[in-house]
């Protein structure tokens, strides 16, 4: 049997990570000392040999972590340019190497997103040298929402979330990918609860592996349909509606992850929750292997 597209979870933490690096509450403190699965970096996803989603801030960490390197990656995907999900030095470290596979990395956002980017890039006061390099090495590409494109090989589908970030009228992509394999998985961080025209998008589709954020697990005060990000209540919700629609069904893979620290629940509360459930859901930790 061919062997699935592999997925590793670089970081499944929100903007705080966990713990958050100024808190000492308790639950920041009890994560310092228990550690293990428990520590989280901000959220990012390898997707095969050349495909990442997201580089955080914690980019360099993960890789040594996970015990990968950037080499091959030809292709990153930006859900959106807050700074958890996107920076820009990262990127630019491939300069700093000096044996690289010799290929530009193509750098893929919304069109709203790569609008801010270009603005920030423009106010940097980049070196001549630097401002070259990355010309010649950084391809950034902008994406319309709900458009099928082939970045690697892979179908990439632009699903919008309900997330803004920086750029005017940006949201947030969901990546909606068909692997090579013909297996397809949606990469849902950030989110929120989907607008009517997401969710007219998704009704017809499926997906074999579904990743979505579950920000603030333990909460209880958001709403039934909050925007931004999802709780247990409204991330359970989302999964009995893309079922109602066949999206997702009782041979999909489902995962949650991005999660904030100062939600209520530790990693094992919110697995055996999931676990529960009627999805049998994993709470992914940072360096999770998995097969789309």
């Amino acid at each position: 049997m061919r062997k699935g597209t592999e997925l590793v979870f670089l970081g499944t933490g929100a903007a705080e990570g966990a713990p958050a690096a100024y808190c000492r509450c308790r639950t920041c403190e009890g994560v310092r000392q228990r550690g293990g699965v428990e520590l989280r970096t901000r959220s990012s996803l390898r997707v095969g040999p050349h495909h990442q989603i997201d580089i955080s801030p914690d980019h360099y960490r993960q890789t040594i972590e996970a015990g990968l390197d950037m080499y091959d990656v030809e292709h990153v995907l930006v859900t959106h340019t807050h700074e958890d999900h996107f920076t820009l030095p990262a990127l630019m470290d491939k300069q700093m190497s000096v044996e690289t596979n010799g290929r530009p990395l193509s750098v893929y956002l919304s069109k709203p997103g790569l609008a801010y980017v270009e603005g920030l890039i423009a106010g940097t006061a980049f070196s001549a040298a630097d401002r070259g390099w990355k010309d010649a090495n950084l391809a950034f590409v902008g994406l319309e929402y709900f458009r099928e494109y082939t970045i690697g090989g892979f179908s990439v589908q632009t699903v919008r979330g309900t997330h803004a970030a920086h750029g005017k009228d940006e949201q947030s992509i969901n990546y909606l990918v068909g692997t090579p394999d013909g297996k397809k998985f949606l990469y849902a961080c950030d989110t929120g609860y989907y607008r009517d025209e997401t969710w007219e998008y998704l009704a017809g589709r499926r997906v074999d592996t579904l990743i979505l954020e579950c920000t603030f697990a333990g909460r209880t005060d958001r709403g039934e349909f909050p925007e931004s990000h999802l709780d247990l209540a409204s991330w359970l919700a989302t999964l009995e509606r893309m079922s109602r629609i066949g999206f997702v069904d009782d041979r999909t893979a489902v995962f949650a992850t991005h999660f904030n620290p100062h939600q209520g629940l530790d990693h094992f509360e919110i697995h055996d929750r999931l676990q529960r459930s009627p999805w049998r859901a994993t709470a992914a930790h940072d360096g999770l292997r998995a097969e789309a």
